[in-house]
């Protein structure tokens, strides 16, 4: 079988990494890449400037408007965009081949010589604030963010501050902050995927010419501090008016990394409990036998950059049973840790998990996300074919080290919904 490998091309330049493949993606190019920059590296009351920031980046530059961007690319039938994550400012652009050299010198612009319009600010402060009353009412961000709060440090990456603080951050962010932010923005650490109907030679050449462009980035990434809160079973429980669900977390931090040995077999453990499919332990259980919830599932979260991230199962239960599923929930957890991490059960995962990823870079857009990962998580290109076989030569003695790693007695609840008058 050919290696994905072979048909990527990849060249470094100044800190930057550039990837580029053909697909057999007809007359449609994907593009996704990131620039070094985030809350990360920001004070906690400057949390939101880099998702302001983010959202105003196409709002209008010192050459060009938001209509004139906004037209540019809508007369080519293209789409851009941009968000931020803890390190990084992304963006994602699909266009077609003969537009990507447009479209790159486009996001650069963006980038580089945003300038945040004082009345575009004033619309995305007053969207960002009604999102964020919104979110009051959405139980299962209140109930993510709640077991943040109980299983980590305020100074941790991980830790998720309450709507109250997050408003104020949007409230006292100024068009100041967010230029001060844009200086940070650069060419070192670029990380920059393109796949799909263009020759990748070609790709690389547009890729280069475009981001040079970029100034230097004043931007070190800053060492995540481990977290240090001891873990107990602590426990959170928040009243939404006239929920028809409530919304369970259980959790825990883990001393962990992505870049540990244990991170595959640690993913396979958590495919195995509560992966997206039926044949997952708690989906069979806690949904089918039970029938307490239409939807239960256990991952690792909060890895990037590094960071030690944690362990979490969620699901959604009826209101008048949500005290007899927590505690089903609980004992089909522990049950699982105890007795279902077998060979059989081991090998039965690893075989779908190899088959969803397979299938998983079947399309172009999915294969410059995994570039794109790639290169943020600084390996070489050859990855994408070695995962397989990584995930392939998982033991039984890789799982029950990592399993070791997981403490199901101090798994903490965070739970927001419409709860009974006695829980």
């Amino acid at each position: 079988m050919k290696k994905i490998s072979s048909s990527i091309l990849e060249i470094s330049h100044e800190n930057m990494r550039f990837f580029a493949a053909q697909t057999k993606s007809k007359d449609v190019v994907s593009i996704e890449g990131s620039v070094l920059g985030g809350k990360n590296m920001l004070l906690q009351n400057k949390s939101k400037i880099p998702e302001l920031a983010a959202e105003l980046f196409d709002a209008g530059t010192s050459k060009k408007t938001k209509d004139e961007i906004r037209e540019a690319l809508s007369s080519r039938g293209a789409a851009m965009s941009f968000f931020s994550t803890g390190d990084r400012i992304c963006f994602l652009a699909s266009c077609l081949p003969e537009d990507v050299s447009f479209v790159l010198e486009l996001i650069v612009e963006c980038i580089s010589d945003s300038t945040f319009p004082v009345k575009e600010l004033r619309s995305a402060k007053e969207r960002m604030l009604a999102e964020l009353s919104e979110e009051e009412h959405q139980t299962h961000s209140l109930a993510a963010a709640a077991l943040s709060r109980l299983i980590y440090e305020p100074s941790h990456v991980n830790y998720i501050e309450k709507i109250s603080e997050r408003k104020k951050s949007v409230e006292l962010a100024t068009r100041a902050d967010l230029l001060s932010f844009k200086k940070m923005l650069g060419k070192e650490g670029l990380v920059l995927a393109i796949t799909g109907d263009i020759s990748p030679t070609k790709a690389l050449k547009s890729s280069r010419a475009a981001c040079v462009k970029l100034p230097k980035g004043t931007v070190v990434l800053t060492e995540k501090k481990i977290n240090t809160k001891p873990q107990k079973a602590l426990s959170e429980l928040i009243t939404v008016k006239d929920k028809a669900n409530v919304d369970v977390y259980l959790g825990t931090s883990i001393s962990l990394r992505y870049t540990d040995s244990l991170y595959v077999p640690f993913t396979i453990i958590c495919e195995m409990l509560g992966g997206g499919g039926f044949t997952s332990h708690l989906m069979q259980t806690v949904r089918e036998r039970d029938g307490l919830t239409y939807g239960v599932y256990a991952s690792g979260a909060g890895f990037a950059g590094e960071a030690d991230g944690y362990f979490r199962v969620k699901a959604s239960f009826s209101p008048n049973r949500f005290s007899e599923s927590v505690k089903v929930l609980k004992k089909e957890i522990a049950f699982f840790f105890a007795h279902k991490i077998t060979a059989e059960n081991l090998t039965l995962r690893k075989t779908e998990m190899i088959g969803e990823y397979v299938v998983g870079l079947s399309t172009s857009k999915a294969l410059a996300s995994m570039l794109h990962k790639i290169g943020i998580e600084h390996k070489k290109v050859e990855y994408i074919d070695e995962y397989p076989e990584i995930v392939k030569n998982v033991a039984l003695k890789d799982l029950k080290k990592a399993a070791e790693l997981i403490s199901v007695e101090t798994l903490s609840l965070a739970a927001a919904g419409t709860f009974p008058k006695k829980v």
